[in-house]
């Protein structure tokens, strides 16, 4: 009898034990609590070149609209669109599209080579990532003519990696517990590392699965590693410095005038206008991307750029990196 009682009670545990297992954890609530359950990769250094350009590959592979899927986006609003505006970048709109009425979320991921600048943000740190927060309100009252409110929150890996997420709301409403509750979302999202098109806001684009540094290997001239951006690479090329970036902008602005060359069907652009010396050449690499674009410029669409001082080297790094994008 009482090794049945035994058989009896051993099962039980046993059946209450597996059915805790089955319980799903509790999201994080907070940015610090999202930034101690983050894996050791977001919470380690990178030691070595190889392992800088790892994470660059990697957090280039993450759907940035996938960090905040829409089930979650909407409990924060009545959702009206969420728009792809950058290989790496998302935004979220809601409850109305005029200007200062609704409510905007946009997140972006990045890195911070040299450390991020916080600036007067509230911050806590665990396990070498640190999350801050930056309200309008933080450093003063409401400006003169200051027409919605706004809050940035923002988490910084030790690995280098960035999550800054600003959100803007009508007056008279409180941004921040969006902006935390948005970035604590975020950031488990970001522990999964979704790939690219994962979500159904996120059209595959030319750029994806690209490095902007592949054109500095076709030209054999050195990078400088531990300073490279996500989506940006910088190189010396005929002794001038050159910066390449791939990103979408605004179909308009790419296009300047007569094209200087199309290769493999995509049209390359050179520029009427010059900054303090430098100058900016542009290529179209793929078609029109969906969203609502700007009302004023046009649709987005992928383009890579070479800024730089000179416009004949400007034109041969661009025509470089313009070859290694196939026809689409």
């Amino acid at each position: 009898m009482l090794l049945r009682r035994y058989a009896v009670g051993a099962a039980v545990m046993i059946g209450l034990t597996a059915c805790q297992e089955n319980v799903p954890k509790q999201r994080p609530a907070t940015p610090i609590e999202a930034a101690s359950a983050m894996p050791a990769y977001w919470k380690t250094v990178p030691a070595t070149d190889d392992q800088r350009l790892d994470l660059l590959r990697r957090l280039r592979a993450i759907d940035p609209c996938a960090l905040i899927p829409r089930a979650d986006l909407e409990k924060l609003g009545t959702l009206l669109q969420v728009e792809n505006d950058g290989p790496s970048k998302c935004e979220a709109t809601f409850d109305s599209t005029e200007t200062h009425k609704g409510t905007s979320v946009s997140w972006a991921i990045g890195v911070a080579p040299d450390g991020y600048s916080w600036g007067q943000s509230e911050r806590q740190e665990v396990d070498g990532i640190t999350v801050g927060r930056l309200g309008d309100l933080d450093n003063g009252p409401l400006r003169e003519g200051q027409l919605d409110r706004s809050c940035l929150a923002t988490a910084a890996f030790a690995n280098t990696a960035t999550l800054p997420m600003i959100v803007r709301t009508p007056l008279g409403t409180e941004p921040c517990p969006t902006a935390q509750a948005a970035l604590a979302r975020a950031m488990g999202g970001l522990a999964t590392e979704p790939a690219q098109g994962t979500s159904p806001d996120t059209p595959r684009t030319a750029l994806h699965g690209k490095d902007p540094c592949e054109v500095a290997t076709v030209l054999d001239v050195p990078v400088n590693v531990p300073a490279l951006r996500l989506w940006s690479c910088q190189f010396a090329f005929r002794g001038a410095d050159i910066d390449v970036d791939y990103q979408y902008t605004a179909r308009d602005i790419s296009v300047d005038g007569e094209p200087l060359f199309v290769i493999n069907g995509h049209p390359g652009y050179g520029s009427s206008h010059d900054s303090g010396g430098s100058t900016s050449y542009t290529a179209v690499v793929g078609p029109v991307l969906p969203g609502p674009g700007s009302a004023l410029l046009g649709p987005s669409v992928p383009v890579v750029q070479a800024y730089g001082e000179n416009r004949a080297d400007l034109e041969a790094v661009l025509r470089a990196t313009v070859e290694l994008f196939p026809a689409t």
